[in-house]
């Protein structure tokens, strides 16, 4: 496992500690939570350890950056499958009169890998996946 440095594995240890599960939904989460200088600080109105939940309405709070909002898109998406940025979703009427649900441009791979934390991005998905190289 890389970390982006020193206090990325300190703080990821940390969260780990709080986590109920230790499966590769919540490392996943715990280390991209904790790589990213700015969401470090806001992991509160992120995820909520006690509840064990992610909170949606974290993706629109003013502290997040363009390369924040990648990280927990990321994040989130390996959490849960999401592909929205709201919960609910938002929504659109289709051809045939029915809700159809609106995913969102930005989980797109183009959209979020196109960073320079892509390789911290290959760790998570090969921690929420299980997969050991």
């Amino acid at each position: 496992m890389i970390f982006y440095d020193d206090e990325h594995e300190e703080l990821f240890n940390k969260l780990c500690k709080k986590m109920p599960y230790l499966d590769g939904y919540h490392l996943s989460l715990a280390y991209l939570l904790t790589m990213d200088n700015v969401l470090r600080e806001h992991i509160s109105a992120l995820y909520d350890v006690r509840k064990d939940v992610i909170i949606f309405e974290g993706l629109s709070k003013p502290f997040q950056t363009h390369t924040s909002l990648k990280t927990t898109r990321l994040a989130f998406n390996l959490w849960n499958g999401t592909v929205y940025d709201s919960d609910p979703p938002e929504t659109y009427i289709d051809k045939n009169g029915e809700k159809e649900y609106v995913p969102s441009k930005y989980y797109a791979p183009d959209r979020i890998f196109h960073c320079t934390y892509a390789p911290y991005y290959f760790e998570a998905i090969k921690m929420r996946f299980e997969i050991f190289m």
